[in-house]
């Protein structure tokens, strides 16, 4: 083997090892990573996640559910705008007893012209108040602009802030390509959501390896 490949090899290791700790180091952060409190997991979202459009079994709650093999309640509501979701956020999610909490929130935002300062501020509020119940927030970063990702600093900084676990950009390449979205232009199709809900489930994995889980999802 020539000492080019070899080069090439070692700094590939380089590579992959950085990644492995820097997702590991970001899954430590996570709060109440360890609390293990609760006994659901449940989608806090907007028409994206009840599956516009598609059958329930359809929507990437269901296919994360499958791909995972853990019951997801999908508390999904078409058209909810952050504001929406927060002032249903305790009927529909705290009450629930809530362990893990997917918040799929801000196209509707986006689409309605809403203040970005409001969003951020009730992505805040929204994963603030899932963490108080010891639960873990999990924020899906939404792709949303026409030419580039304009609420991407806002997902990364809500995150960060709130020591939540962000899966960045989840609809990059699935609402840009006709292949996987509804003919709104604005909804994946079924194809999108089964690649969406792969996606999301593979970014789940470190987290769920290392989270304290509740006696319900202990084998």
């Amino acid at each position: 083997m020539k000492k080019n490949q070899i080069l090439a090899i070692l700094v590939g290791f380089c590579i992959v090892f950085l990644i492995i700790t820097s997702c590991s180091h970001l899954v430590d952060r996570v709060k109440n990573l360890q609390a293990g409190v609760g006994e659901r997991i449940i989608v806090l979202g907007d028409s994206i996640a009840s599956g516009y459009g598609l059958s329930e079994a359809e929507s990437f709650p269901s296919v994360v559910s499958r791909l995972l093999n853990l019951p997801i309640v999908n508390r999904g509501v078409a058209g909810d705008t952050t504001a929406d979701a927060l002032n249903r956020l305790q009927q529909d999610v705290l009450s629930a007893s809530p362990w893990l909490v997917i918040v799929e929130l801000g196209g509707n935002d986006f689409l309605q012209k809403l203040p970005k300062t409001e969003t951020e501020a009730n992505l805040k509020e929204i994963i603030t108040k899932i963490q108080e119940k010891q639960a873990i927030a999990v924020l899906l970063g939404i792709n949303l602009g026409m030419f580039k990702d304009e609420y991407q600093e806002i997902y990364t900084r809500v995150a960060k802030e709130t020591q939540a676990y962000l899966i960045p950009q989840v609809l990059e390449g699935i609402i840009d390509n006709p292949k996987y979205r509804q003919e709104d232009f604005v909804h994946p199709n079924a194809a999108g959501h089964q690649r969406l809900g792969e996606r999301i489930a593979k970014d789940l994995k470190p987290l769920l390896e290392k989270a304290k889980k509740p006696a319900l999802f202990r084998n």
